[in-house]
């Protein structure tokens, strides 16, 4: 069954702890998503401006030019799954290796025209692929139709991964997304921007079954 994760993008800290809030009444875990004003013409609240709920798991999606620190953060919070952006920098190998050193699990977000064949050299040490539904950065963007197809190429190059989806869930393709075979899909404004989260929330659910 596929497990609908609520991304978090946010850029205070005070928002940061009203999703949190909201979450624990959904789910047990959740994506925060960190861009650093560089990666893109975007800013989030930082790594070292929060705690991690101890009742949560956390996956943290690095959106950002220099993810070295980043990642060094992300590990002090004993996140569980630590995201790079692949197109971030060449060589991403190293944050790879200090992650599963540190006994997390090591992921790869992959941008829609990304050749997934550069996945190829970490198929032995990433835990997970992200695939994005648009260009990473900002959210509220339109999915691009060929994650469908690259959720099928993944399985196949990385057959004991994680794969998931991030960007571009709404209310008109939810359920082919859903329903898709993703083993992970995270959704932001789809539940977030519902007045009433818990009931989105449910309903996404029922696409699950």
């Amino acid at each position: 069954m596929t497990k609908i994760v609520p991304a978090v993008l946010v850029d205070s800290k005070e928002e940061y702890l009203k999703k949190i809030a909201i979450i624990r009444q959904l789910t047990n875990r959740f994506q925060l998503d960190i861009i650093d004003g560089q990666y893109v013409d975007n800013r989030t609240i930082q790594l070292s401006d929060i705690s991690r709920p101890t009742d949560l798991n956390m996956d943290v999606h690095l959106m950002v030019n220099d993810p070295k620190q980043f990642v060094e953060q992300a590990i002090l919070l004993h996140a569980n799954n630590i995201i790079i952006q692949i197109e971030c920098c060449e060589n991403i190998m190293p944050l790879l290796e200090r992650i599963k050193k540190s006994g997390l699990r090591a992921g790869i977000a992959i941008n829609p025209e990304t050749d997934l064949k550069v996945l190829k050299p970490y198929a032995e040490i990433i835990d997970h692929v992200l695939i994005m539904g648009y260009p990473a950065g900002f959210a509220g963007q339109k999915l691009n139709p060929i994650v469908f197809d690259r959720l099928k190429d993944a399985r196949e190059m990385l057959p004991a991964a994680e794969i998931g989806l991030d960007g571009g869930v709404s209310a008109s393709n939810a359920k082919k997304v859903l329903q898709a075979g993703f083993d992970v899909v995270n959704i932001n404004t789809l539940i977030f921007d519902n007045p009433d989260p818990l009931s989105a929330y449910s309903e996404l659910l029922g696409y699950t079954i």
